[in-house]
This record gives structure tokens, C-alpha cells and sequence, in this order.
């Protein structure tokens, strides 16, 4: 319809115009300074049609904004052809923000007094003929101002025509301010006027168009979608540049946008910009990419070939700056300075020109986890200069120390230390802890970050190990001094977080739409004073959606000599990095079989497997073995089968193995293996298979209620022991009771505890759930910090908590005789189901299983030891194709970075591998 009333405004006063005002005018001078952007293009026709084509447009009609547009178009072109009027015409559309929460558009084109006349009144006689419409008019500063009115919806487009400009919008005053803008001659209140280099930048002819960013009101526009508290993350957007100029081009599988950022004119050598801070620096490449998570949500990066002279720019930019988390973090950097003047500076020297902050994908999005990682030629100087920072800092408690993995973990003793640096950018750390390597000084904001990016690295879940992110970062900018990289699925938790309730409902229900936008590269690197500034918006086409009915794809099936007597377990092969099964029969035959299904061997075995079978680096050589305990014993097997010397590890003769842990203190491949029995007695052994003081057995009131559970703060270790009688016990490395501990919860407790581990016993938060719903959260000085009832539907109703297989967050339980209903850690229920035999849930024969792989990607596989049945659920609680998967035992599960799924399942004398893409 927006078309409609542009021609039809075109055609009602065009003899006025062409007759009165006979000299013409560039459409730049009416489009008023309140434009936050202007899109500027001759080939209207051609960039529609070649937008219509790619994935992206197919991507976005799902969204009935983008569809209804579409749906317009088509309509206007079969009354006439509206797009051959508009072809070689130059077109323009601005953006303003017309209220707390809304934009609007305004539309220029020039029109041609040879060719229009008839074919405008024709175009008229066809839309009032069609469409019920209201001409009306009003004068406006002795201007006559047109309007059309739609009789039914009453919205409103106004429009001039002024010398052979057409302007109008459904924003009357938008109209209004080019009138005012006529008034004042042309000259001050104009775009155009406002950022006057738009003339002179060069542009493609066979390109997209061109959009003009006025980036001082890039704040203005994001506070539209923008939740009040999230308004001073958006402010110092306002002084990244003047104005951007980008090319637009479409392609296959990215948005691409280049051209330049434009500077203020300064005075002096205060940077008014942030860019500003950067000239005279020659751009770098993304070298951290070895130490960058895969689960990154969001990476600012900068590169300087000058540091020092960077830190002085960017310390002058920030004195000048008027927005909130700018002087927040000068505020710091001044209360530092008092402490201690010297320190910076000495950073700064060390400082090797690439410095990056990354936002990690996280459960708890209000404070995420955050990560800073700034190359350093000596790393010795950075640990002098911490710790001169921390004398400075005379804290009352000392500085936070601990040892992981061949690392020494370290803590800086200044609240916000990294914005003292980086600026506002690295705000968000009110504790710092930090880690250097051969060329790194990675900082955190808890201890537990720092942990996981040394396992990340090790299990290669990095960038520069991620197919999908190298091609991506294949079509980005290889040299540049700030970049800003989105991973939208891993970021969508965060920036739901940060919109308005209104518009995160929006979000929520156009969300599959939205997360087909997977990266988003922006980024700027000096040229001649000016920025060259590349955007790319990588998309994948929104793929329709499996049929449901449609069978699970089996990628394998793999025969044994017996029943399965366990379910498939994964396991990596240390030579090609391979992941491969081991399982066992119910004539205790341990089986390996290769990443193809090849049996590689079987060996028998003294007895049934009754734990996980995991991988241990027994002697710390890269080399991997397989352990596990059966009912009696503690075994050790190498790649060929063969036993570790020494082992199996016989427990005494009375002994029957109930739960069995290997614990590996600081990642160091020093381990201990606490084995319990049945009644609730515990013995540890270290691999030279000595039983540990203390623990020859430590003996317990009752039955333990899960396998006991590791936790080191502050390099001590500490031992967690559910007792299913309700007792909390954690002991110390020799099995004595820790302060505080034990907690008698009185009330019985048939699952572990999730572990949220802080810096210190204080910070360190536990919670359980115990049989009849009541969850406990409790820190390690046995203070309860949470004691909460779950709704309980009736008093046969139990609970559990089931954390996810990768350990970052939980789920609770709750079922009865005839359901099984899955909780959020908030205890609001995700979903209930009545598929689960009776029979499995009234004799505990159901094992729920959690795998949280990222935002969008949690499975739920409950299984019916009864029916022999596993059931596969979304987060949506919608069950997969329709139908369970035969399976004796729990699952084993990958995740591919494709989405694509791998379920391992054992089943009568096999086991599978089903495969499957779409949840």
C-alpha cells in the first residue's frame, strides 16, 4: 500500500509543481537532520529482485512485516507497473525515531516532467479505483501539505511535491520538518548539511545501494528495542565514528556492507570518537584464535602498533566523554591512579599490539561469564606488575591463588581492574582472576571461566578448530583495529536479556527466524585518516522443518556375541582424535570398536560394569586408557586391551561396589579413585593403588544418595557426600568433616548436588533437591542461602536433580506413579509426560537424561528400563519424530556443530548409532 500512495501523491500534484516550480533540487536537501540513516539507490526493481532471491528474504517473510511487504509490491505491480516507474529513478528512505519505542520512514524520489504525467494519472485512476482512499489536504508554514487516508485502518501519508522532489512519509511531522527545512533555505537543518562528506565519498555503480549511518544517533535507534537497565550499555555507541558510508551487496549466504567511517575534525590530540583513538595504528589479525571458546557469544577486538600511544588517546577520549559507563570506568582508572601511578604505563610497555574482550555463552545472563585476553611480549613483567597492583590495592584478604592443569591461577585486587585498561568495553568484572601463557594474560571474572577455557583448549572446542566459524571468518576482514563478532544463536539469551518487554516478545516468537542471522562481523581499519569499515551478516537458509512421522536416520548398527549389558560408551582415540564405543555384554565381554563400527577387539571380563567407563592420561604421555569399576574391582585397560600394571584394583572381599569417582585435583593426571559401598562406607586409593589416610573406609551413618562429587577453592580440595538420609558431609582430603559441615537436612535425598563454584567457600553455592521437592541451596560455611518447596501434585510425587552431562547447569525431576514432569532450576515446569510404563516408575527403572549444548540445542532423553524404550524431547517438551528409539540402557550422545546429532543406544545384541538434525 506504501507505494500506492507514494504514485498516487505524485500524480495529484504534479501540474501544480511542474508549472510553478520549473528549477529543481537535489533529494539529499529535504531529507531532514533528524535521519538517523538514509538508504540511497537508482535500481529499486533490481535490488528487490535480487533481495527476493537470496535465503535471507526467504529467511525473513516468515515475519508477517516482511511478507505483507512483499505481498504490496506485488499487488501495486499488477495494477501497474510500479517498478518500472521507479527503475533509474534516484530513491531515497530515512529512518527516524518518532516515539519512545517506534520508527518511522520518509521517501524521496525525483520525478521526470517528460515521462510522468500521463502515466501518473493513470497509475491514479487504477489506485482509487482499487482501494478506498481519502484525499484531504492542510496548510503547513504557507505550504500545502496532501494527505491520503486509508477509510478503513484511518493511517495517514502525507506528502509534498517540491520543485521535482517527491517527498512524504505516514509520519506527518517528518513532512513537516522538510517544510521547515525549505524555510530555512536548505542550508543547516538537512542531513545532508549535518554530515557533508556523503558528497564527496566514492560509490559503486553496480551495487545494492548505499546506506549513510549517522553513527552519533546509533544510541536513538537501539533504545527503541533497548530494556531501560541495558540504555548506558548502548551510549558510548554514540562516539564510535561521525557517519558511516556503505556499499550494500547481496550474495548467496552474507549481507555485505563496506565503505568508510568518517572522523570529526579535533583540535589537538584528544580523540572526540573512539575510532579517534586509533589512528595512526596500523590494523592486526585475529591471533588469539587458539585460545578464543567455541561457546563465545561476543568478541570486541582491537589491534595497536603503538600501545602506549593507544593508552594515552583512549585515556584523552575517555576524560571528554559525557556518557555513563565511559566515566564509570575513568572513575576507576583515576582511583586507581591514586594508588599507584606507575603500573599502567608499565602494562602498556609489555602490551603486543591485540587485545580482545569475549562475552561467553552463559546461564546466567544478567552476569555473564566474561574473559579478556591482551598478548604480552614478557609475561614476567605482567605477573610483576599484578602483583605491584595488588601491594597497591593492601586488601585485607590475600589475593586469590591456585594451581590448574599446569597453570597458576592468579587474582587482581582491584574491582573492575580491565576497564582500568580497556575502557568501558571490559566493565563487568567485579572480581579479576587471570592466567598467563606463552604469549596470553587472560583475565576472568570467576575462576570457574578461567577453568573451563583451559578445558576448552584442550578438548580443541576452540575458533581456530571450528570449520563453520573459519569459513565465516574466511570472508571477514583480515586486518583491522576494532572488530565487534557475533555469534547470534550463542548470544540470544544476552540480547533477549537486553530488550524491552515488548520487544522481547517480539523476539521470542520470531526467534527461530532471527537465529537463521548466525554471525554478524563488524569492523574498521585505518586508511588514509578515514576507517574502511566492513559489515557482514552471515545467514543460512531457514530449512523447512523434518517431518515428524519421518524415521530416525540409524548410521550404524553394530553387532556383539550377547546382550548388551551396558549402554554404548564414547570414547576418543588419542592417536586420530576419533570418538569410538566401548560396551560390554551380558556375558561380561568388554568390546572397542572404531569412529566406522569395527570391532578392534573384545576381552572378557571378571564381572558387570557398574560405573561410567572414562578416560584417564594415566602417565601423563597423551595416551589414553579406560577405567571403571565393577562390582569388586577398580579396573585400568589400554587402547590394545591390555591391563595397567598393577591392575585390576581388588577391594576386600566383603565389598560391593555401590558408586565409583576419579578425581584429578588440578588437572595435574595425579588421580584418586574414591570408590563406596552400599552401606555408605568410602575408600580412596591414589594410582599407585595405596588407600589414603582416612579412608580405609570413612564410614557414613547411611546409604550415599549419588556418587560423591570434587570441589577446590583456593587450592584445597574438598569432598561432597549426599547421604540419602538427607546428611550434607564435606570433608576434607583426609575425610574429615569441614567446618559447617555436616548439614542434616532431615528428609530423605535421592540425587547429587549442583556445584557453582566461586572464589571462595563463601561464593561457592550447592543445591539440592531432596524426595519430596524442597530445594536447598546452601554455600561451603554450611550457611543455607536458598530453602524453597516445589509444588507438589500429590504426596506419592519424588524429586531429583539431574545436572546436564557437560556440567553447566540442572534440571529437576518430579514424577509419580503415572508421569515424569522435567523443571527448570527456578522450579518452573518445562514440560510433563505420561509415556513411562508404571511399572519403570513405581520400581525407579526410569533414568532421565540432560544435555544443555547451547542456547536452542537442550535434549532431554528419558529412558524406560521397562519397555526397554528411550524417549528424545526438545526444550519444548515436543517428542522427537513422534516416536521413542529401542534402548535398553541410557543413551550416550554427540553434538556436532553442524546441529546434526548422534544417539548411541544399545538394544538386544547390538548397539546403534541414530542420527538426526532437527529439534
Amino acid at each position: 500500500m506504501l507505494g500506492a500512495l507514494v504514485a498516487a501523491s505524485a500524480g495529484a500534484y504534479f501540474f501544480y509543481q511542474y508549472w510553478y516550480k520549473k528549477d529543481t533540487v537535489e533529494a539529499w536537501s529535504l531529507v531532514p537532520e533528524s535521519a538517523l540513516a538514509v538508504y540511497e539507490t537508482s535500481g529499486f526493481p533490481d535490488n528487490w529482485q535480487q533481495l527476493t532471491n537470496t535465503p535471507l528474504w526467504h529467511n525473513l517473510s516468515a515475519i508477517p512485516a516482511f511478507d505483507s511487504l512483499a505481498q504490496r509490491l506485488t499487488t501495486l505491480d499488477s495494477l501497474y507497473r510500479f517498478q518500472d516507474f521507479l527503475a533509474g529513478r534516484q530513491a531515497l528512505i530515512s529512518m527516524h525515531i518518532v516515539a519512545r519505542d517506534a520508527w518511522d520512514y520518509a521517501y524521496f524520489f525525483k520525478l521526470d516532467k517528460a515521462r510522468d504525467q500521463k502515466a501518473m494519472r493513470t497509475f491514479l485512476d487504477s489506485l482509487t479505483q482499487t482501494y478506498d482512499l481519502q484525499s484531504e489536504q492542510r496548510t503547513y508554514n504557507g505550504f500545502t501539505l496532501y494527505e491520503l487516508a486509508d477509510r478503513k485502518s484511518q493511517r495517514r501519508f502525507s506528502y509534498i511535491i517540491y520543485k521535482d522532489i517527491f517527498a512524504g512519509s505516514f509520519t506527518p511531522f517528518l513532512v513537516e520538518d522538510m517544510i521547515r527545512n525549505i524555510d530555512t533555505g536548505l542550508a543547516s537543518n538537512s542531513f545532508e548539511a549535518a554530515n557533508p562528506e556523503i558528497r564527496h565519498i566514492p560509490k559503486l555503480a553496480d551495487d545494492a545501494g548505499n546506506l549513510y549511518l549517522n553513527t552519533r544517533k546509533l544510541p536513538l535507534l537501539l533504545s527503541v528495542f533497548a530494556d531501560k537497565e541495558a540504555q548506558p550499555n548502548i551510549q558510548p555507541l554514540a562516539h564510535l565514528a561521525q557517519t558511516m558510508f556503505l556499499d550494500v551487496n547481496l550474495t548467496g549466504k552474507q549481507l555485505m556492507l563496506s565503505g568508510f567511517s568518517t572522523l570529526p575534525a579535533t583540535s589537538g590530540s584528544s580523540p572526540s570518537t573512539l575510532l579517534g583513538t586509533f589512528r595512526g595504528q596500523s590494523p592486526g589479525g585475529i591471533s588469539m584464535a587458539s585460545y578464543i571458546p567455541e561457546r563465545t557469544a561476543i568478541l570486541t577486538h582491537m589491534t595497536f602498533s603503538d600501545p602506549l600511544a593507544w593508552q594515552q588517546k583512549l585515556y584523552a577520549y575517555q576524560q571528554q566523554s559525557t556518557d555513563e559507563l565511559t566515566r564509570q570506568s575513568q572513575q576507576r582508572r583515576n582511583e586507581f591512579q591514586e594508588e599507584d601511578t606507575t603500573a599502567l604505563p608499565m602494562f602498556f610497555r609489555w602490551f603486543q599490539g591485540e587485545a580482545g574482550v569475549l562475552w561467553l555463552e552463559s546461564t546466567e545472563v544478567s552476569a555473564p561469564d566474561k574473559m579478556v585476553m591482551v598478548r604480552v611480549s614478557d609475561t614476567a613483567k605482567i605477573k610483576q606488575a599484578c602483583r605491584q597492583v595488588n601491594r597497591a590495592a593492601a586488601s585485607q584478604e590475600s589475593a586469590y591463588q591456585e594451581k590448574f592443569s599446569g597453570y597458576q591461577i592468579y587474582e587482581i585486587q582491584h574491582q573492575e581492574f580491565p576497564s582500568i585498561l580497556l575502557g568501558p568495553v571490559a566493565l563487568g568484572f567485579e572480581q579479576c582472576f587471570y592466567l598467563l601463557t606463552e604469549d596470553y594474560w587472560i583475565m576472568a571474572n570467576r575462576v570457574s571461566t578461567l577453568k573451563r577455557m583451559i578445558l576448552d583448549r584442550e578438548a580443541e572446542n576452540t575458533w581456530n578448530k571450528s570449520v563453520l566459524f573459519n569459513r565465516f571468518l574466511e570472508s571477514t576482514v583480515d586486518q583491522a583495529n576494532l572488530s565487534y563478532i557475533v555469534n547470534t544463536v550463542r548470544a540470544w539469551p544476552l540480547i533477549l536479556n537486553s530488550l524491552s518487554p515488548k520487544w522481547q516478545e517480539y523476539a521470542r516468537q520470531y526467534a527461530p527466524t532471527f537465529k537463521t542471522l548466525e554471525h554478524l562481523a563488524v569492523q574498521f581499519s585505518e586508511s588514509d585518516k578515514e576507517f574502511y569499515t566492513s559489515l557482514i551478516l552471515d545467514y543460512t537458509d531457514k530449512a523447512p522443518k523434518t517431518p515428524q512421522n519421518k524415521p530416525y536416520q540409524t548410521l550404524q548398527r553394530v553387532a556383539l556375541e550377547h546382550t548388551a549389558s551396558t549402554r554404548p560408551f564414547l570414547v576418543k582415540n588419542h592417536i586420530n582424535q576419533a570418538w569410538e564405543v566401548v560396551i560390554e555384554d551380558d556375558s561380561n565381554y568388554f568390546y572397542l570398536a572404531s569412529a566406522e563400527g569395527e570391532i578392534l577387539w573384545r576381552d572378557s571380563l571378571p564381572g558387570k560394569i557398574i560405573s561410567d567407563v572414562q578416560q584417564i592420561d594415566f602417565f601423563n604421555n597423551g595416551r589414553l586408557q579406560y577405567l571403571f569399576a565393577t562390582e569388586n574391582a577398580i579396573h585400568l585397560i589400554d587402547r590394545n586391551g591390555d591391563a595397567i600394571e598393577g591392575y585390576p584394583l581388588y577391594m576386600p572381599e566383603e565389598v560391593a561396589v555401590r558408586y565409583f569417582s576419579v578425581f584429578d585435583y588440578d588437572n595435574s593426571k595425579n588421580y584418586r579413585f574414591l570408590v563406596t559401598d552400599s552401606s555408605g562406607k568410602l575408600w580412596m586409593y591414589n594410582k599407585d593403588r595405596e588407600n589414603l589416610e582416612g579412608w580405609n573406609p570413612r564410614v557414613m551413618e547411611s546409604p550415599l544418595a549419588a556418587a560423591p562429587a570434587h570441589i577446590r577453592i583456593r587450592d584445597k580440595d574438598y569432598i561432597l557426600a549426599i547421604q540419602q538420609n538427607g546428611t550434607i558431609n564435606l570433608l576434607s582430603r583426609k575425610g574429615e568433616n569441614v567446618d559447617g559441615f555436616p548439614i542434616k537436612l532431615n528428609t530423605p535425598v535421592q540425587s547429587t548436588a549442583f556445584i557453582e563454584a566461586g572464589s571462595s567457600l563463601e561464593s561457592t553455592i550447592l543445591t539440592t533437591v531432596t524426595q519430596q521437592g524442597e530445594k536447598f541451596a546452601f554455600n561451603l560455611l554450611g550457611r543455607t542461602t536458598q530453602r524453597e518447596q516445589l509444588y507438589r501434585p500429590s504426596s506419592r510425587t519424588r524429586f531429583s536433580l539431574r545436572p546436564d552431562a557437560l556440567g553447566k547447569t540442572y534440571v529437576i525431576v518430579r514424577q509419580d506413579e503415572s508421569r515424569v514432569g522435567i523443571l527448570d532450576r527456578e522450579g518452573t515446569l518445562l514440560f510433563e509426560k505420561d509415556y513411562i510404563s508404571p511399572s519403570a516408575l513405581t520400581s525407579d527403572r526410569v533414568e532421565v537424561q540432560y544435555y544443555d549444548f547451547g542456547t536452542d540445542q537442550q535434549l532431554y532423553a528419558i529412558t524406560d528400563e521397562v519397555q526397554e524404550f528411550t524417549y528424545l524431547f526438545n526444550q519444548q517438551g515436543k517428542l522427537l519424530r513422534d516416536r521413542p528409539i529401542e534402548s535398553k540402557f541410557g543413551v550416550s550422545v554427540l553434538y556436532y556443530e553442524d546441529k546434526q546429532y548422534r544417539i548411541y543406544r544399545s538394544y538386544d545384541d547390538e548397539y546403534a548409532v541414530v542420527v538426526f538434525s532437527e529439534l
